[in-house]
């Protein structure tokens, strides 16, 4: 081997460097002056003439001491940590404790030089702004001169090149993303963008996959930055994306504790709100057609609670506080209202002035609001409105995170959430599949509630549990909203119970046969029987009508069809004169 000393100082240093780089088996090869191109002179392969032959690299200098000198990562068990900047640098901060090592200076940053043992996929790996990976590429090397003025320094030539931890490299292959093999990053293909409404979402995903992994909370910040900055449209901000990584890293990987025997299992009872339609520290959904006084009911269930007052049955349950989420009526003409004449306690109950999606910032906010405040009950209406943008809630793989997330939000905090969903105009579907959007969503619940009209009296309203997998199922009730004004709202009233199931509830599709002669009957019955002009107790038209082989069920719905005026329980014919 030639002595180094026959070469230009500048020369010298360069050659010092790639001698460095060689005893670490990293071939090296010439770049043109001021520039990160390969000088064709000595390498016109590029980084296939890497070469770990120092004679050859002093033959190139002494030809041309002001060519730049690079280090090939192609091939060896080694990558770069490429900071750019001060952002770069922060960025960096997230994969984790980086290990002191090799380190070079660059214009604006570092280069860091790290040991691997498992193969990194890609070439130039962009983590972050001002963050890549370089993995099969080429770096300058110290002494070289940067296109744009500044020069490659080394901070400690005698440095060793350290190993980096395994967790990191499984980081940065999760993180790659759209690399071209020829080491150059693939523009964003815009048509496979994640656009507004779906961003959350989709980050939520990935680091819950990660978690469960066993990934800590800065390496999932690290590949959500990196999947944020290259996938979503527009990007969100690094403070929210941060925010997303913190509530999923919260909670233990999968893998911690994931078996346990089944003698370890401390048995714990089922506790309700009311038994057994509402389940606590679990979801819970009220459905019902449009039109049915679903909301009236949720008013209810929300006087109740906040008050500690009577169920049906005569049981009173302790004061609760609640917390009402409510997309479609307005507190102050509407709630405030019908709570007052339900005979709620005002100061138990919250709502929530604005409405917000319930992603994950929102339900942090909440979950907040339920700690600080001892929330034991959220009400919900409807539970479709509240659902992250861009989730389709008819896929169960959309909505059953969403239903997990609720499901946990009300287990930690021993919660009773009841959510209000409206039901689709199917009628051949059990009551148990009419609600809308996936059925996965009633699948997630552990309580299922269904409200309709009474099929022979539009009057009475009848309350069925259609699921109950924590009990069994609960007897069907009856109510009336009564004493309803110009002034005044209506006030719920309990009436009994009733065989009536949630099947019942189900409209049933019109069929084609022979005329309906009971139904005849019953009209010519009901216009002789409220021909007097009066109007009558509808007790006693019914016991009257059944005196004549007419059943009560066939006389409500004749009334219904003929427009039988009822008010209170009386009926009248509409075209009686007063």
């Amino acid at each position: 081997m030639r002595k180094a000393t026959h070469l230009s100082k500048r020369a010298r240093t360069k050659w010092r460097v790639a001698r460095r780089m060689v005893s670490d088996k990293i071939g090296v090869i010439a770049i043109k002056r001021d520039s990160k191109a390969p000088d064709p002179r000595f390498c016109p392969n590029g980084s296939h003439d890497a070469t770990l032959d120092l004679d050859l690299v002093r033959d190139w200098l002494i030809e041309d001491d002001r060519i730049n000198l690079a280090a090939v990562m192609l091939g060896t068990s080694y990558l770069v940590v490429d900071v750019d900047s001060p952002n770069g640098a922060k960025a960096a901060k997230q994969l984790g404790p980086l290990p002191k090592t090799f380190t070079v200076k660059t214009r604006n940053g570092t280069h860091r030089y790290y040991r691997h043992y498992g193969k990194v996929k890609g070439s130039r790996i962009k983590l972050a702004l001002d963050l890549d990976i370089i993995a099969s590429g080429y770096v300058l090397l110290p002494g070289s001169d940067h296109p744009d003025g500044g020069r490659y320094e080394a901070t400690d030539l005698s440095r060793n090149i350290v190993r980096l931890p395994q967790q990191t490299i499984d980081a940065i292959n999760q993180s790659n993303h759209g690399e071209k093999k020829n080491g150059a990053i693939e523009k964003r293909d815009h048509s496979k963008s994640v656009t507004k409404g779906g961003r959350n979402n989709s980050l939520t995903s990935i680091a819950g996959s990660l978690r469960r992994q066993g990934y800590e909370e800065s390496v999932i910040v690290a590949i959500l930055n990196t999947f944020n900055e290259n996938f979503c449209s527009p990007p969100l901000r690094q403070k929210e994306v941060g925010r997303i990584a913190h509530s999923v890293a919260r909670y233990a990987p999968e893998h911690e504790d994931l078996f346990q025997l089944m003698a370890d299992v401390t048995p714990r009872d089922v506790e309700f709100l009311w038994k057994p339609y509402f389940v606590r520290g679990a979801v819970n959904l009220l459905e019902g057609d449009s039109n049915v006084g679903k909301t009236y009911f949720f008013c209810w269930i929300g006087a109740v609670a906040s008050s500690g007052g009577k169920l049906p049955d005569g049981s009173k349950i302790e004061p609760q506080k609640v917390l009402f989420l409510s997309a479609e009526d307005d507190p102050e003409t509407t709630l405030v209202k019908r709570m007052m004449r339900m005979g709620a306690d005002l100061n138990h109950i919250w709502v929530m002035k604005k409405f917000l999606r319930l992603n994950e910032d929102a339900l942090q906010l909440i979950e907040k609001h339920v700690v600080e405040n001892d929330v034991t009950v959220i009400l919900m209406d409807p539970l479709l409105a509240y659902m992250e943008g861009g989730i389709d809630m008819n896929k169960a793989n959309e909505t059953r995170p969403f239903m997990a997330r609720l499901a946990e939000l009300a287990k930690e905090h021993n919660l009773t959430i009841v959510a209000l969903r409206h039901l689709n105009k199917s009628t051949d579907k059990k009551a148990i599949h009419r609600g809308l959007g996936s059925v996965d969503i009633t699948a997630a619940s552990r309580s299922a509630v269904m409200i309709g009209l009474h099929p022979e009296d539009d009057e009475i309203r009848v309350f069925a549990h259609a699921k109950h997998n924590l009990s069994a199922r609960g007897d069907s009730l009856l109510y009336t909203l009564e004493g309803e004004t110009e002034r005044k709202v209506p006030k719920l009233v309990w009436d009994g119970t009733t065989e009536l199931t949630a099947e019942d509830l189900t409209p049933k599709a019109n069929k084609v046969g022979r005329p309906d002669h009971a139904s005849q009957e019953a009209e010519q019955f009901l216009r002789r029987a409220l021909a007097g002009g009066d109007a009558r107790p509808a007790k006693d038209v019914i016991r009257d009508g059944e005196r004549r082989s007419i059943n009560a069920s066939t006389l409500r719905k004749v009334a219904r069809k003929i427009g039988v005026i009822k008010k209170g329980r009386t009926w009248k014919l509409a075209e009686t004169p007063t």
